[in-house]
């Protein structure tokens, strides 16, 4: 017998003809087509999946994008911001903080206390942890998946792929370091877990963090730390690795995946590391990879960085290849490299490709 959802309420106007089924309701967010309001309301349990997207203000750029193609896998989307904002400060708030029609894209956000001194590395431990407080009150969350919100899934569907890939195993990661048989580096892109292997790996970063010193701790230390403790198995994949023209790396694993290699990731998601591509164009001073779709441009490339809205966004909405040297000059990767000319140092005309 099918199961129905529907609401019920005393004064209710939802009459029996309004009730659809469980593979009615499915199919619609699938087609992502117009639900009753009302049979989103227990949203929490209609998914044996969370997705943890761990943020910060500096993907502001790539949170459209990103957190959309998340969205499209019909999983219960968590959104944890590790904010530094400073509330008295309404200029940090407008340019830290994601945007209204941002936050209404997941299905739950979560804003942890502020940290400091520790930069990115504390934030996404504590993002972890908070979020985690979401899944533990759901019973049908079996599995956990987590990624940094400048990484994208170009490939939504293959989500339940990975899934029905991870058989009696207990996580896999994006990227997976060993030295000879042992585990060196599990990087912590992009993590799929069973959700009481997630647990245990949240319980051991909370007792590390009860120790409060400076920098704090990395997330792949720890993680490294609780595989090693509770020995789980862990699932081998296909990472990311250089290319051959990047000479003195080729075949190593790139664990940020900066070229768009193969990898298990790229092949069953689609995977992206958005910002890596991004940078490593700038310094490597190679043709830019992302189309304009993947950044969120609005006010003039306001969540971009000085640089990039003075070469890239003007390169993205026109194409004049100039503003991608000028790009190139800007990005490099010290500071004695760098170089800041006008536009005419690079031609009295627009140039586009041919």
């Amino acid at each position: 017998m099918l199961a129905y959802q529907w609401l019920e309420k005393e004064y209710s106007h939802t009459t029996e003809s309004d009730m659809i089924t469980e593979e009615e309701r499915a199919q619609f967010i699938k087609d992502n087509r117009f639900l009753p309001n009302w049979v989103l309301n227990d949203k929490p349990f209609k998914s044996d999946t969370a997705i943890i997207c761990t943020s910060w203000m500096g993907h502001l750029k790539w949170l459209k994008y990103t957190l959309n193609s998340y969205k499209k896998t019909g999983k219960f989307l968590i959104y944890a911001f590790d904010n530094h904002l400073k509330f008295d400060d309404i200029k940090t708030y407008d340019n830290h903080f994601p945007p209204m029609d941002i936050l209404a894209i997941p299905d739950a956000i979560v804003l942890k206390h502020a940290t400091w001194e520790a930069d990115k590395r504390n934030g996404w431990l504590w993002n972890i942890i908070y979020a985690a407080g979401i899944i533990s009150q759901f019973d049908n969350f079996k599995y956990v998946f987590t990624i940094n919100s400048d990484c994208c899934i170009d490939r939504p569907e293959g989500l339940d792929e990975l899934i029905n890939d991870l058989g009696d195993y207990d996580y896999m990661s994006q990227s997976v370091e060993y030295e000879g048989d042992d585990i060196k580096l599990i990087h912590t892109c992009s993590v799929l877990y069973k959700v009481e292997t997630f647990q245990k790996f949240v319980e051991y970063f909370k007792e590390n963090l009860k120790n409060n010193i400076p920098d704090s701790y990395s997330p792949e230390s720890l993680m490294i730390e609780a595989q090693y403790k509770y020995k789980f198995k862990l699932k081998p994949t296909d990472s990311p690795k250089f290319p051959d023209f990047v000479v003195d790396f080729a075949g190593v694993i790139d664990h940020y995946g900066s070229y768009g290699e193969d990898s298990t990731w790229k092949r069953v998601l689609g995977f992206r590391n958005l910002c890596a591509e991004n940078d490593t164009s700038g310094i490597e001073r190679i043709p830019h990879p992302l189309d304009a779709k993947y950044y969120d441009l609005r006010n003039n490339g306001e969540y971009l960085p000085g640089y990039e809205r003075e070469s890239l966004y003007p390169y993205l909405q026109t194409g004049d290849l100039r503003y991608l040297w000028m790009f190139w000059d800007k990005n490099e990767d010290s500071w004695y490299d760098r170089r800041d000319y006008p536009i005419e140092h690079y031609g009295e005309k627009p140039i586009y490709k041919e």
